[in-house]
């Protein structure tokens, strides 16, 4: 890296590889033993140590040499958007925790058509052509785990309200 060449995200990016390198060397006594009577090179403990330890220096040196090229004037608003920007994909790892929690209340049609139908407004699809098709989509999906592959899937609270014969057909097929 050149002295001048600092992009944006490199500070924060040393940040959680320092973190992480530290929780890292903690851990080793916990995760690994060491053994009395087995030679070194067969110690479950000393490979691992010698990675981490090999990661956590080169990151070290990685981080002064970041640090040293860091300049603070006006960069903290630029590390934050980074920052942010990589959290966006997080939205989508809590709206599909959603769907799995929503699929044993509201069985699996139903919950897939609305993940399927929320998410395509979600990502900017609006027309009802693109609704249309996402819904299809879901449809196709679930009659292909459900029916045609025969996945198991937890049957959704909501198909108990239905009359006993459409109750058992949704519970199996849907």
């Amino acid at each position: 890296m050149e002295k001048n060449e600092y992009q944006v995200g490199n500070l924060i990016f040393v940040i959680i590889v320092l973190f992480s390198v530290s929780f890292l060397l903690i851990s080793i006594p916990y995760q690994t033993k060491w053994f009395d009577g087995i030679p070194l090179v067969k110690q479950p403990r000393l490979w691992p140590t010698f990675c981490i330890t090999g990661m956590a220096l080169f990151s070290l040196i990685y981080s002064l040499q970041i640090w040293q090229n860091y300049k603070i004037e006006g960069r903290i608003q630029s590390e934050l958007k980074e920052l942010q920007s990589w959290a966006k994909p997080f939205e989508f790892v809590v709206y599909f925790l959603l769907y799995v929690w929503l699929v044993p209340l509201a069985g699996y049609l139903l919950s897939t058509l609305l993940f399927f139908f929320l998410l395509t407004i979600r990502q900017g699809y609006r027309t009802r052509s693109m609704l249309l098709i996402s819904l299809v989509t879901g449809f196709g999906i679930v009659v292909v785990f459900k029916s045609l592959l025969k996945v198991k899937i937890s049957s959704g609270a909501i198909y108990e309200y239905l009359p006993d014969g459409w109750s058992t057909f949704f519970m199996v097929y849907f």
